[in-house]
């Protein structure tokens, strides 16, 4: 039985170095322009067994002046991986291990797709034992071909495992590789697998962008292989309102694959999704809990207009970067979209796990006194492979199955299942050969079984194999920056207002959902701060557009000859469907006897209405303040000032103004007689 040490520190330097190594893996499998022929990998047999021992390689050399009688191909396998940072090292550089065989003068020949090279190896345990006869197997390596042995003992479960194999192009006469690239024979024995059985992988699907054409077309193509489906409902907004053959064809994929032909369920899980990616922690934190069953609801409408079937399904959370700072707010965000199983990055976590074998169970996700939540943890190591050779997507599919091999046969006696979850990582586009080379690997593999997540959490038993049964998030303080307190703030306040217009409007027009589509997108967890304020200043823009498609006529002033008159108003509408607002007049020199309000519906281009107005004095510029709301009050639509030149003359002004005349009289009277009688008389 194997026993393999790589702990939790070893693949922390693995990962390190994988960062290191890849800058150099890069220039030695990709080269610089004039440096010699591409050296690609085209196909490979994903494993192989006692009943079929032949490992084939096909390659592909391009042409870049090099004559062709000078190239050959060098191929070399080493021994067994013993741990993951061994892997690593093995996909970085050149192998470290024992050399087991080495083919060392593999001819470059010419064929109609181009230069190309081709090598098949017979695999055996030990020189005691002979490949079946090779005539009715398809694959079968010719007689008198090279023949690998694993130096191992049959039966015993030490032969099944991951073997390096490294190819390097080559100019004759020279020893400096052109190009050199590793990938990994994986031989198994299906009778030695452990109580355990083989290894559950879930592998995660993204259906988004220009790549959701390719992604459907692989995904329909192995139909047998289950996955959990991540679909973006702007991607199938996209497939549904371009309506090619391609984009048709795309969708009756991806809903053939969670729908059996007789209308039951499918091989893969697909969960409703948000209409954009969400931080359900950074949502919570922000006051946005609200938000997030408005994402629901409209990516769950968009899936089902293209016709696929969402069901439930463990909430994936893409890009959020975690602590145990979040942890509430993390559970409130899962109590929303009513999920009790996540699965997040492993960088989120703190570090837990046996020190001899990958931790590859799911766990118990404490949250703090806010309760807990079953988990699984998306491995990093096995993610990045997706983007290891963006040059040759069937080398990075196979290093991918190599590495998957290599987890499971770390400890193939274990007694309880194993699983594990892989994702591509953010601004991976899927490519054909990749998936293709993925899928077919995973297809009736000994080692590895496909699983949905849901599928994994069902079968997969949390602290497996004594590993931790209960994990925390990583230690630190709340995220910053996603979200801040201002973005927040202007979401909600868009959000009262876009609902309170729609509910001002009649019907349900198209540009209300593409204004709500907007307004959901500035929530999107991939936006910087400068990224969300840009698109929720885009939203405003394009929301005060629709709103300024109502207004109030230029005509501001209006003269009265009368103590009592009408106040002619227009309302403008270019709006192509029905709004009914509420207008209101305020000032304090008129009284309005009808009252101040009118409820108005606004289904043509001009609407006029008199509102009856009493004036309390007369004078010149005296102001009426006029405003159209929505029905419920949020949302103020337009305003003006109306100023009123009063002509008319108050009875009340009048009775005082005769009264002061009467007094200033009587006045005059009594002063005119006083002055009379202390006049002097006349002798």
């Amino acid at each position: 039985m194997s026993k393999r040490w790589a702990g939790t520190a070893l693949w922390t330097l693995a990962l390190s170095a994988a960062s290191f190594m890849g800058s150099g893996s890069a220039t030695a499998s990709s080269p610089a322009a004039g440096r010699g022929p591409q050296l690609s990998l085209v196909s490979q047999t994903p494993w192989v067994t006692p009943a079929q021992p032949w490992f084939n390689l096909a390659l592909s050399v391009g042409a870049r002046g090099v004559p062709i009688g000078q190239l050959h191909v060098s191929m070399t396998i080493y021994s067994r991986i013993d741990n993951f940072s061994q892997f690593q090292q093995s996909v970085g550089a050149t192998p470290q291990k024992g050399v087991l065989l080495r083919v060392s003068d593999v001819p470059v020949g010419s064929t109609s797709g181009g230069r190309a090279a081709s090598v098949c190896l017979t695999v055996l345990p030990d020189t005691s034992a002979s490949a079946p006869a090779p005539a009715p197997a398809p694959g079968a390596c010719a007689a008198g071909g090279p023949t690998l042995y694993l130096d191992c003992t049959p039966a015993t479960g030490i032969c099944g495992d991951v073997y390096p194999v490294s190819i390097a192009l080559l100019r004759r006469g020279s020893g400096t590789p052109l190009q050199r690239f590793t990938t990994f024979l994986t031989y198994q024995e299906p009778a030695a697998i452990g109580a355990g059985g083989p290894l559950r992988v879930g592998v995660i699907a993204p259906v988004r962008g220009r790549g959701a054409i390719t992604m459907a077309s692989a995904l329909a193509a192995h139909r047998d292989v289950p996955v959990t489906l991540d679909v973006s409902p702007p991607a199938v907004l996209a497939l549904l309102t371009q309506g090619g053959k391609e984009d048709q064809r795309a969708l009756k994929d991806l809903a053939d694959l969670t729908i059996s032909s007789g209308g039951g369920a499918g091989t893969d899980e697909l969960a409703p999704e948000p209409y954009v990616p969400l931080d359900l922690a950074a949502m919570t934190r922000a006051g946005l809990t609200g938000e997030i069953a408005i994402q629901l609801a409209r990516g769950t409408q968009l899936l089902r207009q293209g016709g696929l079937h969402p069901q439930g399904a463990p909430w994936v959370d893409h890009a959020s970067n975690l602590t145990t700072a979040d942890a509430a707010n993390l559970a409130s965000g899962l109590q929303a979209v009513d999920s009790p199983q996540v699965v997040l990055s492993e960088s989120d976590l703190a570090p837990a796990g046996l020190a001899d074998s990958t931790f590859a169970q799911p766990f118990t996700l404490e949250l703090g006194h806010t309760g807990h939540v079953m988990a699984a943890a998306a491995n990093s190591a096995l993610g990045a492979r997706f983007m290891a050779e963006p040059d040759d997507p069937t080398l990075s599919a196979n290093q991918l199955l190599g590495a998957l091999s290599f987890i499971h046969f770390e400890n193939a006696f274990l007694g309880d299942h194993r699983g594990v979850v892989v994702e591509p990582p953010a601004g991976w586009h899927p490519r054909s050969a990749f998936m293709g080379t993925l899928l077919a690997g995973l297809a009736n593999n000994p080692a590895l079984t496909p699983v949905t997540l849901s599928q994994l959490f069902a079968q997969v038993p949390a602290g497996g194999n004594h590993e931790p049964s209960s994990r925390q998030l990583q230690s630190g303080s709340a995220g910053t920056g996603r979200i801040t307190t201002g973005s927040a703030q202007k979401i909600l306040v868009d959000r009262q207002h876009l609902t309170s217009f729609a509910a001002a409007v009649t019907g349900h027009p198209a540009v209300l959902t593409t204004l709500s589509d907007a307004l959901l997108a500035t929530q999107d967890s991939g936006l910087d701060t400068g990224q969300r304020a840009a698109t929720i200043n885009t939203y405003n823009h394009a929301f005060e557009n629709e709103v300024a498609s109502i207004s109030l006529a230029t005509e501001h002033t209006v003269t009265f000859t009368s103590r009592t008159a009408p106040i002619p108003i227009t309302v403008l509408s270019s709006a192509p469907f029905p709004v009914t607002v509420v207008m209101s007049l305020e000032s304090d020199k008129f009284t309005f006897p009808d009252g101040r309000t009118r409820t108005l519906v606004l289904s043509r281009p001009t609407t006029s209405v008199r509102m009856q107005a009493q004036a309390i004095s007369s004078g010149d510029r005296l102001p009426i303040d006029v405003t159209l709301r929505t029905p419920d009050g949020e949302l103020v639509l337009a305003h003006t000032e109306l100023t009123v030149h009063s002509t008319s003359i108050s009875i009340v002004g009048v009775v005082l103004t005769a009264l002061a005349g009467l007094v200033l009289l009587v006045w005059w009277v009594r002063t005119w007689r006083r002055s009379r009688r202390h006049r002097p008389r006349a002798h």
